[in-house]
């Protein structure tokens, strides 16, 4: 079989360091044309990276180009509108962080996709690692029935969400790419803010590791001095029983962060740190605490590209099940209903 033919809408920041950058180095992988509504933005791209055909409408993208695929790299407003367009037109789907913005969309989409006989699913890097499979297969063969779980994420986003660019990322050259000043600041663009751009992360990593489904949650949320939330507690029962907590925090100080995972089970507890990459585990068969120390085998960013580039070869299915993307909404969805009116929230 020929390459996977491949077609990303949005190249800015992270659609072009984290997707365009390494699909090109993907020996597999072809990226026929890129997308963007700003048309020198997308020029700009398109005659850096060497890619032939490019556009500023992603429907005649996806119209013309015969592609087996898109990666939806644009900001969480324009994510349904996109990812259900691209799986009308009988493509597969990998769409950035924020999945979507409500649980309905997501659900919709996933349906949609099952029904043409595609994928959908979110972007999840810090999954691929040799850490969070080593987790996975110690939670699931030492720990018994889970009782509770615990997930925090901090980092320094407020910049971000202060549209302060330079503050986030230092004064780059103007061949850099970086997000616009609202995209991240601007609720009617991003949806909200430490929620949908951080906590993300460590709540699909969650459900990676659990396979947990969520049932109700409730959250407190702090917006601090800007329009979308940056410290945030969620509180969710799982239809399991488990209860769990998850937090995230975007006000730390500058090169600070945290990314942590505690789970207990009724024959012992875990603990994950990913940020010293270890692990911790006791459990009644041990006598102490045992550590494992495990190195990632490479970047994150250059592990994801190469799943979807082979889910669209049908040589392996993607990590991340569509599955994990609709309860990360269900779960995001519900702590912000639930932060706006006070009480707990079915998801």
């Amino acid at each position: 079989m020929g390459k996977a033919r491949i077609g990303i809408i949005g190249v800015g920041w992270w659609g072009t360091v984290g997707h365009l950058e390494p699909l090109l180095k993907d020996e597999k992988a072809e990226v026929v044309a890129i997308s963007s509504r700003t048309e020198a933005k997308v020029k700009q791209r398109a005659e850096k990276y060497g890619i032939k055909r490019y556009f500023t409408d992603y429907r005649e993208m996806i119209d013309t180009c015969g592609l087996d695929g898109v990666v939806v790299a644009t900001t969480p407003n324009m994510h349904y509108e996109q990812s259900r367009y691209a799986l009308e037109h009988n493509l597969n789907v990998l769409v950035e962080k924020p999945f979507m913005l409500k649980a309905e969309q997501a659900v919709e989409l996933a349906a949609l996709a099952r029904e043409r006989g595609k994928f959908i699913t979110v972007c999840h890097p810090m999954i691929y690692s040799s850490l969070m499979a080593r987790a996975r297969q110690l939670i699931c063969n030492e720990l018994g029935r889970l009782l509770l779980v615990e997930a925090h994420f901090s980092q320094r986003t407020i910049d971000l969400y202060r549209s302060d660019i330079p503050g986030m990322f230092g004064q780059r050259g103007d061949d850099y790419p970086v997000p616009d000043s609202h995209s991240y600041a601007d609720p009617e663009i991003a949806g909200g803010g430490e929620g949908h751009a951080q906590a993300s992360h460590i709540i699909g990593s969650l459900l990676w590791l659990t396979g947990l489904e969520p049932e109700t949650v409730f959250a407190f949320m702090d917006k601090q001095d800007t329009q979308v939330d940056v410290v945030d507690t969620m509180t969710v029962r799982f239809s399991s029983g488990v209860i769990g907590t998850i937090t995230a925090n975007g006000m730390t100080p500058p090169r600070t962060y945290r990314h942590t995972l505690h789970f207990q089970g009724e024959n012992g507890y875990l603990f994950l740190d990913d940020a010293s990459h270890t692990i911790t585990i006791r459990t009644a068969q041990d006598n102490e605490v045992r550590m494992y120390r495990v190195d990632p085998t490479m970047p994150y960013r250059d592990m994801l590209p190469p799943n979807f580039v082979r889910a669209l070869l049908g040589e392996e299915e993607m990590l991340v099940g569509t599955e994990i993307a609709v309860n990360e909404v269900r779960i995001l969805d519900g702590a912000y209903r639930s932060a706006a009116s006070g009480l707990a929230v079915k998801v």
